[in-house]
Protein backbone atom coordinates (compact mmCIF):
# COMPACT_ATOMS: atom_id res chain seq x y z
CA UNK A 1 0.00 0.00 0.00
CA UNK A 2 1.15 3.21 -1.05
CA UNK A 3 2.24 5.48 1.62
CA UNK A 4 0.40 8.97 1.68
CA UNK A 5 2.65 12.47 1.07
CA UNK A 6 3.25 14.33 4.33
CA UNK A 7 0.76 17.02 3.28
CA UNK A 8 -1.93 14.04 3.29
CA UNK A 9 -1.22 12.39 6.47
CA UNK A 10 -0.99 16.26 8.43
CA UNK A 11 -4.44 16.57 6.65
CA UNK A 12 -6.05 13.08 7.82
CA UNK A 13 -4.39 13.70 11.18
CA UNK A 14 -5.64 17.49 11.36
CA UNK A 15 -9.48 15.57 10.93
CA UNK A 16 -8.94 13.09 13.42
CA UNK A 17 -11.46 13.73 16.64
CA UNK A 18 -10.23 11.92 19.60
CA UNK A 19 -10.65 11.87 23.30
CA UNK A 20 -8.68 14.56 25.36
CA UNK A 21 -6.52 11.60 26.98
CA UNK A 22 -5.26 10.53 23.58
CA UNK A 23 -2.64 12.53 22.18
CA UNK A 24 -1.26 11.81 18.52
CA UNK A 25 2.44 11.57 18.72
CA UNK A 26 3.15 10.52 14.95
CA UNK A 27 2.36 8.78 11.79
CA UNK A 28 3.07 4.80 11.81
CA UNK A 29 1.84 3.67 8.35
CA UNK A 30 -0.76 2.34 6.34
CA UNK A 31 -2.61 -0.89 4.74
CA UNK A 32 -4.77 -2.21 2.88
CA UNK A 33 -7.53 -1.37 5.98
CA UNK A 34 -6.30 1.52 8.18
CA UNK A 35 -3.88 4.03 8.85
CA UNK A 36 -2.09 3.45 11.70
CA UNK A 37 -0.95 6.80 14.14
CA UNK A 38 1.10 6.29 17.06
CA UNK A 39 -0.26 7.83 20.47
CA UNK A 40 -0.19 8.81 23.89
CA UNK A 41 -2.69 7.63 26.16
CA UNK A 42 -2.74 8.42 30.32
CA UNK A 43 1.15 7.92 30.02
CA UNK A 44 0.92 4.83 27.76
CA UNK A 45 1.91 4.34 24.10
CA UNK A 46 -0.93 2.84 21.89
CA UNK A 47 -1.97 2.87 18.79
CA UNK A 48 -4.90 4.51 16.95
CA UNK A 49 -6.28 2.51 13.90
CA UNK A 50 -8.00 4.77 11.49
CA UNK A 51 -10.52 3.08 9.03
CA UNK A 52 -10.15 3.75 5.36
CA UNK A 53 -13.58 4.69 4.07
CA UNK A 54 -13.56 2.04 1.61
CA UNK A 55 -12.84 -0.66 4.35
CA UNK A 56 -15.65 0.89 6.74
CA UNK A 57 -18.48 0.91 3.66
CA UNK A 58 -16.95 -3.06 2.34
CA UNK A 59 -17.17 -4.53 6.20
CA UNK A 60 -20.98 -2.56 6.89
CA UNK A 61 -22.49 -3.59 3.09
CA UNK A 62 -20.69 -7.18 2.27
CA UNK A 63 -20.27 -8.53 5.59
CA UNK A 64 -22.76 -6.34 7.85
CA UNK A 65 -20.67 -5.45 10.45
CA UNK A 66 -18.73 -2.61 12.10
CA UNK A 67 -15.39 -2.92 11.25
CA UNK A 68 -13.97 -1.42 14.47
CA UNK A 69 -16.00 -3.35 16.26
CA UNK A 70 -15.23 -6.61 14.27
CA UNK A 71 -11.29 -6.27 14.95
CA UNK A 72 -11.83 -5.17 18.73
CA UNK A 73 -13.81 -8.00 19.61
CA UNK A 74 -11.31 -10.59 17.85
CA UNK A 75 -8.77 -9.28 19.52
CA UNK A 76 -10.61 -9.11 22.61
CA UNK A 77 -11.77 -13.10 22.62
CA UNK A 78 -7.84 -13.83 21.96
CA UNK A 79 -6.29 -11.44 24.25
CA UNK A 80 -8.49 -12.92 27.58
CA UNK A 81 -6.90 -16.25 26.52
CA UNK A 82 -3.99 -16.98 29.33
CA UNK A 83 -2.00 -19.16 27.46
CA UNK A 84 -1.59 -17.25 24.89
CA UNK A 85 -2.17 -13.13 26.27
CA UNK A 86 1.24 -12.27 25.87
CA UNK A 87 1.48 -13.02 21.92
CA UNK A 88 -1.65 -10.76 21.21
CA UNK A 89 -1.46 -6.85 21.65
CA UNK A 90 -3.59 -6.19 24.16
CA UNK A 91 -6.95 -4.24 22.76
CA UNK A 92 -8.01 -0.80 24.77
CA UNK A 93 -10.81 0.93 23.56
CA UNK A 94 -12.86 1.24 20.05
CA UNK A 95 -15.26 3.73 18.95
CA UNK A 96 -17.61 1.96 15.98
CA UNK A 97 -19.50 4.62 13.54
CA UNK A 98 -21.87 5.48 15.60
CA UNK A 99 -19.73 7.46 17.84
CA UNK A 100 -18.53 11.08 18.29
CA UNK A 101 -14.76 10.19 18.17
CA UNK A 102 -13.02 9.21 14.89
CA UNK A 103 -13.63 5.62 13.58
CA UNK A 104 -10.86 3.63 15.17
CA UNK A 105 -9.57 1.02 17.24
CA UNK A 106 -6.99 1.50 20.46
CA UNK A 107 -4.53 -0.59 20.68
CA UNK A 108 -1.41 -1.76 22.53
CA UNK A 109 2.02 -0.16 20.89
CA UNK A 110 4.58 -2.62 20.20
CA UNK A 111 7.81 -1.91 19.54
CA UNK A 112 9.80 -4.59 17.64
CA UNK A 113 10.67 -6.23 14.60
CA UNK A 114 8.50 -7.87 11.78
CA UNK A 115 8.97 -11.69 12.05
CA UNK A 116 10.34 -11.57 8.05
CA UNK A 117 12.90 -9.20 9.27
CA UNK A 118 14.20 -11.34 12.17
CA UNK A 119 14.36 -14.43 9.86
CA UNK A 120 16.70 -12.06 7.38
CA UNK A 121 18.49 -10.75 10.27
CA UNK A 122 19.23 -14.56 11.57
CA UNK A 123 19.48 -16.63 8.44
CA UNK A 124 17.24 -18.63 10.11
CA UNK A 125 13.19 -19.07 12.24
CA UNK A 126 13.93 -20.09 15.51
CA UNK A 127 12.34 -22.78 16.76
CA UNK A 128 10.71 -20.77 19.98
CA UNK A 129 8.91 -18.33 17.62
CA UNK A 130 7.94 -21.32 15.41
CA UNK A 131 6.23 -23.78 18.43
CA UNK A 132 4.99 -20.33 19.83
CA UNK A 133 3.23 -19.80 16.07
CA UNK A 134 1.20 -23.26 16.66
CA UNK A 135 0.60 -22.57 20.21
CA UNK A 136 -1.19 -19.64 19.02
CA UNK A 137 -3.24 -21.37 16.02
CA UNK A 138 -4.05 -24.03 18.05
CA UNK A 139 -5.12 -21.45 20.89
CA UNK A 140 -7.25 -19.86 18.35
CA UNK A 141 -8.84 -22.87 16.63
CA UNK A 142 -9.86 -23.91 19.81
CA UNK A 143 -11.71 -20.80 20.56
CA UNK A 144 -13.35 -20.36 17.28
CA UNK A 145 -10.98 -17.78 15.92
CA UNK A 146 -9.86 -18.05 12.47
CA UNK A 147 -7.94 -16.70 9.84
CA UNK A 148 -5.07 -14.46 12.17
CA UNK A 149 -3.60 -13.15 9.11
CA UNK A 150 -0.23 -14.07 10.34
CA UNK A 151 2.31 -14.08 7.02
CA UNK A 152 5.10 -12.73 8.07
CA UNK A 153 5.44 -9.36 8.04
CA UNK A 154 1.95 -9.00 9.91
CA UNK A 155 3.42 -10.58 13.00
CA UNK A 156 6.12 -8.74 15.07
CA UNK A 157 8.86 -10.02 17.32
CA UNK A 158 10.21 -8.53 20.67
CA UNK A 159 13.13 -9.71 22.59
CA UNK A 160 11.98 -9.70 26.35
CA UNK A 161 14.27 -10.86 28.75
CA UNK A 162 16.72 -12.74 26.10
CA UNK A 163 13.00 -14.28 25.27
CA UNK A 164 11.92 -13.79 20.98
CA UNK A 165 8.00 -13.35 21.66
CA UNK A 166 5.79 -13.37 18.34
CA UNK A 167 2.67 -10.77 19.02
CA UNK A 168 -0.25 -10.23 16.73
CA UNK A 169 -1.51 -7.09 16.35
CA UNK A 170 -3.92 -7.34 13.24
CA UNK A 171 -7.39 -9.05 13.78
CA UNK A 172 -9.22 -7.36 10.41
CA UNK A 173 -9.22 -9.71 8.43
CA UNK A 174 -12.59 -11.40 7.41
CA UNK A 175 -12.63 -15.25 8.32
CA UNK A 176 -13.39 -17.78 5.46
CA UNK A 177 -15.40 -19.69 6.99
CA UNK A 178 -18.02 -16.82 8.07
CA UNK A 179 -17.79 -15.38 4.60
CA UNK A 180 -16.19 -17.51 1.82
CA UNK A 181 -15.34 -16.08 -1.81
CA UNK A 182 -17.19 -18.72 -3.74
CA UNK A 183 -19.70 -21.33 -2.65
CA UNK A 184 -17.09 -24.07 -3.49
CA UNK A 185 -14.86 -23.03 -0.62
CA UNK A 186 -18.25 -22.17 1.45
CA UNK A 187 -19.47 -25.95 0.86
CA UNK A 188 -15.77 -27.60 1.23
CA UNK A 189 -15.75 -26.02 4.62
CA UNK A 190 -19.11 -26.72 5.50
CA UNK A 191 -18.44 -30.45 4.54
CA UNK A 192 -14.89 -30.28 6.49
CA UNK A 193 -13.19 -30.77 3.28
CA UNK A 194 -11.13 -27.87 4.22
CA UNK A 195 -10.12 -26.84 7.80
CA UNK A 196 -11.42 -23.63 9.05
CA UNK A 197 -8.01 -22.32 10.07
CA UNK A 198 -6.48 -23.82 6.51
CA UNK A 199 -5.04 -20.30 6.07
CA UNK A 200 -3.34 -19.95 9.11
CA UNK A 201 -1.36 -23.51 9.22
CA UNK A 202 -0.53 -22.85 5.54
CA UNK A 203 1.00 -19.55 6.87
CA UNK A 204 2.81 -21.37 9.19
CA UNK A 205 4.71 -23.41 7.08
CA UNK A 206 5.25 -20.42 5.09
CA UNK A 207 7.51 -19.33 8.58
CA UNK A 208 9.23 -22.72 7.88
CA UNK A 209 10.18 -22.56 4.12
CA UNK A 210 11.23 -18.79 4.88
CA UNK A 211 13.49 -19.63 7.17
CA UNK A 212 14.88 -22.62 5.28
CA UNK A 213 15.58 -20.05 2.24
CA UNK A 214 17.27 -17.76 4.56
CA UNK A 215 19.78 -20.49 5.35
Amino acid sequence: MKKPSDQQITALQRSLSMPTDIEITGYLGTGARAHVFKANMGGNNVIVKVYREEAIQKYHHKYGVDIAEFEYQRNQSLFSLESIKKHIAQPFRVYPSSNKYTHCMIQEYISGRTLKDLIIELGHLPREVLEAGYRIVRQAEENGVHDLDISSKNVMIVDQRDELIPKLYDFNLMPQCQHAPNPFLWLAIKLGIRARSYRDYRNLKKWEKRGRDAR
